[in-house]
């Protein structure tokens, strides 16, 4: 359950109303109108939480297309978003000296980390594919003011260092990454969504698994919200009138129900169809054993197909059903709160949605 403390607090990260004044542009910088060296075979997949993005790299069958190899197919960031989330119970201006350093060099390290991987699948002829979910590239900056207001903050949101020759380190009001506009650009984007009514509920299940190290086991602000992949979709369709890759955005649904738009997205892509995986073996016991217990769980459905499940698809969603059944599995005030989750998250996805790549 929320503390005492969180619950005090007007706005918090574990507010159940979001703040309207989210989109700071004051705030932000200006990008420079350069057009950056953009590789061939840069490829990033902007996720969620329980949007099936390991099913997606699954299909896309990744080492078939000679991609180099992550841990868990990326989150390079993982690490600097458990550092925010803690942080977030204050506003950003309340940060001590010492865990503002924390998080920046934490920052740091996950971009190094990220550009030795682009560095190394390079040098070895590989390309570079990893997923990320929108929500661990956010400015913590950015997720301060989303929280609490243009007020939780002071001064500039921290800027890395160590990008390549040539690549400015401005970003434009639609970027609410830690990265900046040209490095964002290097990228061939793919935005996978999945309908908000299965995709919270099935996170709130995680959260409060056993093996999920987490002291608070409540959704919060940010994991809930499509406001961070929505931005990012709109800043690369911004950046298409200027020379920028067309972001792809595919349906979860789509991807488990239909084969031949998955063989459309490879194409447009410029990945080989022919490497699709549609079938492929379960994981072997002393595999599936051998991983931690929150893994076994988030990936058990996955572990134990062969093929796609269908009975994964979300359909057509009639939220006040849904809701009666959270209300019945998590009790009324659990229920209550993913019901507003839900419905709050539902205008950004409807966005993407009509967005996504169809036959």
């Amino acid at each position: 359950m929320i503390s005492d403390q969180l619950l005090s607090r007007k706005p918090s990260l574990y507010s159940f109303k979001l703040n309207l004044n989210k989109d700071p542009d004051s705030m932000s910088q200006t990008a420079e109108q350069t057009t950056p060296p953009r590789p061939d075979a840069r490829y990033i997949f902007v996720t969620g939480p329980r949007t099936a993005s390991h099913l997606l790299m699954r299909i896309l069958n990744i080492e078939g297309q000679g991609a180099r190899p992550t841990w868990n197919d990326g989150y390079f960031w993982l690490q600097a978003m458990n550092l925010r989330t803690d942080a977030h119970k204050n506003l950003m201006k309340e940060w001590s000296a010492e865990e503002k350093k924390s998080i920046e060099d934490m920052e740091q390290k996950c971009f190094n980390n990220l550009l030795e991987y682009i560095k190394n699948a390079e040098v070895e002829g590989d390309k570079v594919m990893f997923k990320e979910h929108a929500l661990l590239l956010n400015h913590p900056f950015f997720e301060s003011q989303h929280i609490y207001g243009e007020w939780a903050t002071v001064g500039e949101p921290q800027v890395l260092k160590g990008y390549p020759a040539g690549l400015s380190t401005t970003r434009s009001s639609l970027n609410k990454t830690i990265l900046s506009d040209d490095f964002l650009r290097t990228f061939r984007p793919t935005f996978l969504i999945r309908h908000p009514a299965v995709s919270i509920p099935s996170l709130f299940r995680a959260v409060r698994h056993e093996g999920f190290k987490r002291k608070i086991k409540e959704l919060n602000l940010i994991e809930t919200s499509l406001f961070w992949p929505r931005k990012l979709l709109e800043f690369y369709e911004a950046q298409q009138s200027n020379g920028g890759e067309e972001p792809l955005v595919i349906d979860a649904d789509d991807m488990m129900t239909s084969p031949e738009l998955m063989l459309k997205y490879a194409r447009l892509a410029g990945l080989d169809p022919n490497k699709l995986q549609f079938e492929w073996e379960k994981a072997p016991k002393e595999v599936t054993d051998s991983q931690p217990p929150i893994v076994q769980y988030m990936l058990g459905s996955l572990n134990s197909s062969d093929k796609v499940d269908l009975g994964k698809v979300a359909g057509n969603v009639d939220i006040d059903v849904e809701a009666a059944k959270w209300r019945e599995e998590f009790g009324e005030t659990a229920g209550d709160r993913l019901e507003t989750y839900v419905r709050t998250a539902m205008s950004d996805y409807e966005y993407m949605r009509s967005k996504r790549l169809t036959i």
